[in-house]
């Protein structure tokens, strides 16, 4: 009776390997940035969800500044580093200096989908591949923020 039961804790616990959360987070003065995908691990042709939120965890607002209207990026690369995709790649962006306020606890919020396909639309190989998140607004001159690479992996079939 316990091996069965060891055999099936191990088989819980591969499963699950991968179906936690992976996130990174940075504080630049007052702001807290963070990006995360559902999990680290996907099947393939799976939809990677990637998510990017900037939290005012000060007691005074926050004035950030866009040279465009393009206010974040997303970028995929295998994890030897040659980039995959990038979410502003088909896209053109209104270019005007525009503001925000991030009022004491307000948080902003992006999210896109990565249909695990390359630039050329042609569908990726399973492996190890890095997503990062970039914050292109400024604040107090500080330039945009880059979030340290979050690791998935593309399972084979």
């Amino acid at each position: 009776m316990s091996t069965i039961l060891a055999l099936l804790l191990v088989g819980l616990m591969a499963a699950s390997v991968g179906a936690a959360p992976a996130a990174v987070e940075r504080t630049e003065g007052a702001l807290v940035f963070g990006a995360s995908v559902p999990k680290s691990a996907f099947a393939p042709g799976e939809a990677v969800e990637i998510r990017l939120t900037v939290r005012n965890a000060g007691s005074t607002a926050q004035v950030v500044t866009f040279m465009s209207a393009q206010r974040f990026e997303f970028v995929v690369r295998r994890a030897r580093g040659d980039e995959v995709w990038r979410w502003s790649h088909d896209k053109a962006f209104a270019q005007a200096i525009e503001t925000a306020q991030l009022r004491p606890g307000e948080t902003m919020t992006f999210r896109e989908t990565w249909d695990q396909r390359d630039l050329q639309g042609r569908r990726v190989d399973a492996g190890s591949y890095e997503v990062v998140a970039i914050f292109l607004g400024q604040v107090g001159g500080r330039a945009s923020v880059a979030l340290p690479p979050i690791g998935i992996t593309i399972t084979p079939r």
